[in-house]
């Protein structure tokens, strides 16, 4: 056996070892898992043209070699499994080296947009094949099953091997044909309308199955969504803002009465996700969602209770002292942020309605008045903050104002 090798053993027994160790020790816990129905990945959106050109064909990926073969890296995993290790403190291993030997091909090509594009593309599907190869077929199903379970039933529902079993094939569909579209954008063969429409469409068919498989109320408490997950969910949502039992319970009952009206909006429209109908009404209960909380908490407790769940918000705070802000400062800006991201929403929705009614929408205008808008508050923010903590927000994703003309999503 080469150096090479030996001082992988070396490295990977050490691993073993200290993961052993940690799991006897019960110093290993897994993560929790916030409950949830099943989510779907963000919508995909027109690239900007400041950020990244569209692919249009497939790139050539970058060839990388390793200085161990795929052949001797199942050499040592057979003999770490021989030794008795289990297969879950394998699957880490063999995990950890496949991800220390990716990000030495993305580090390769990171000057050419289009190859990390391609790469990202791949990244999922060649994780696979090498969990895969170096596990085995029984191996790899066990901790890839366990894997899929963890993220279709967050309830942790009891289910039975054949229920197990059946899930597991749904979810092996759904991430197939998740791979196909990442693979029809990337070569240009669909465009991102039709990408999101079929994506919703995957989704929505999981889902149904899912449903079907396990009954309504089971299948509620597999997603997190029974009356038992929704009431700690809100109360952990609420906890900073310390809501009164009876302030609780009116949020509650509203929140399951929103959440009643959006299943049937889901079913309603599950043929037709994308529909502008559907989007206003979502929109409508969400801005009777916040009427109620404002309500029931007060103004000045649901502003708090926005800003405290507000990620943009919370890194400002974080990091105001490094950018040279103070509290005012901070406030304006979140501020104006809000006050684009509505006035963006609310200009989209009137012309996806006049669209809706029939009359025809100058696509290409609107894209250039909220590209100009968009300019006009990007100049404001900078003339107000000064371009040192102006660059330093911007480098850290706090204003991101390209929104998709058509789908609403501002990134």
């Amino acid at each position: 056996m080469s150096r090479e090798i030996l001082h992988r053993m070396s490295v990977v027994l050490n691993v073993v070892l200290i993961v052993t160790l940690a799991l006897i020790s019960g110093a290993s816990k897994r993560g929790r898992t916030a409950p949830g129905r099943e989510v779907r990945p963000e919508k995909i959106t027109e690239p900007s043209a400041a950020s990244e050109t569209p692919v249009l064909s497939q790139p050539k990926l970058p060839q990388y070699t390793d200085a161990a073969s795929a052949s001797d890296r199942r050499q040592w995993v057979d003999q770490l499994r021989a030794a008795g290790v289990p297969n879950k403190i394998l699957a880490q291993v063999v995990l950890a080296d496949f991800e220390q030997r990716w990000d030495k091909r993305v580090e390769a090509c990171r000057t050419d947009p289009d190859k990390v594009a391609a790469l990202r593309v791949e990244h999922e599907r060649d994780q696979e094949a090498e969990m895969r190869a170096a596990l085995g077929e029984e191996g790899f199903r066990r901790w890839d099953q366990e894997n899929m379970l963890r993220e279709a039933n967050t309830g942790k529902v009891p289910l039975t091997d054949s229920e197990a079993n059946a899930i597991y094939d749904l979810k092996k569909k759904l991430q197939q044909r998740r791979w196909e579209l990442d693979e029809a954008r990337l070569n240009g063969e669909m465009d991102d309308a039709e990408i999101n429409d079929a994506t919703d469409q995957a989704y929505s068919e999981f889902n149904q199955q899912m449903k079907a498989l396990l009954g309504d109320e089971r299948y509620a408490k597999s997603q997190g969504t029974d009356d038992g997950n929704i009431a700690d969910n809100l109360r952990q949502d609420l906890a900073g803002v310390n809501p009164t039992d009876s302030q609780f319970a009116d949020i509650l009952k509203s929140q399951q009465q929103l959440d009643e009206r959006r299943a049937q909006l889901d079913k309603q429209f599950q043929d037709n996700p994308t529909s502008p109908d559907y989007a206003a009404q979502i929109k409508a209960l969400d801005e009777a969602r916040d009427g109620e909380y404002q309500r029931v908490l007060g103004t000045n407790v649901f502003d708090a209770l926005q800003k405290e769940q507000d990620v943009g918000y919370s890194k400002m705070k974080r990091y105001e002292n490094i950018w040279g802000l103070d509290d005012n400062k901070v406030d304006y800006v979140y501020g104006t942020i809000k006050y684009y991201e509505k006035s963006v929403q609310d200009y989209q929705a009137q012309a996806r309605a006049l669209e809706s009614q029939g009359q025809s929408v100058d696509w290409d205008a609107v894209s250039k008045n909220l590209q100009q808008f968009a300019q006009q508050t990007r100049q404001a923010l900078q003339n107000s903050l000064g371009q040192d903590s102006f660059n330093k927000m911007q480098r850290n994703g706090v204003f991101q104002f390209n929104p998709s003309p058509q789908t609403g999503q501002i990134q």
